[in-house]
């Protein structure tokens, strides 16, 4: 299940002994989620510098923010993906002279399909990732940790 129920909206938590993040907390996960320094977070939040590096290090918060930079990976991947085929498309026409060749026009289709590649190869990663995790999880005494 998604930890996240839209962009940057939290669900609350559905595991047993799982805590939800108040909406402060929230505020704080969003601004990292954007490239804020934790600094800069808990500035924007109302709390000071040494609270704020000392949140960062809350386990809660570390996988609401790898949840939330999840979710911003997979809106990038569809994004990617539905432009895909267009740029390809577009690269092709003008390999083939169908199309005029500008060098901007060219960049941004090779960037669209190589970064699309690039975020699917990424998605199929974490998810065999995760499927060792599991197995790993499930051999007698083994302590497999959580990456």
């Amino acid at each position: 299940m998604s930890d996240v129920a839209e962009i940057g909206q939290f669900r609350a938590p559905a595991e047993p002994g799982e805590r939800a993040l108040s909406p402060r907390e929230i505020r704080f996960v969003n601004a990292l989620s954007v490239g804020r320094s934790p600094s800069e977070a808990a500035n924007e939040i109302g709390l000071s510098d040494r609270s704020g590096r000392r949140w960062r290090k809350k386990p809660e918060i570390i996988e609401a923010i790898r949840a939330r930079l999840s979710e911003n990976i997979a809106v990038g991947r569809s994004i990617l993906a539905s432009g895909m085929a267009k740029a390809a498309t577009g690269l092709v026409e003008m390999a083939s002279g169908a199309a005029e060749a500008d060098a901007a026009r060219v960049s941004a289709c090779r960037a669209v399909t190589e970064g699309a590649v690039k975020l699917c190869e990424l998605a199929d990663l974490q998810q065999q990732l995760a499927e060792i995790q599991q197995q790993l999880a499930t051999v007698p005494g083994n302590q497999a940790r959580r990456f």
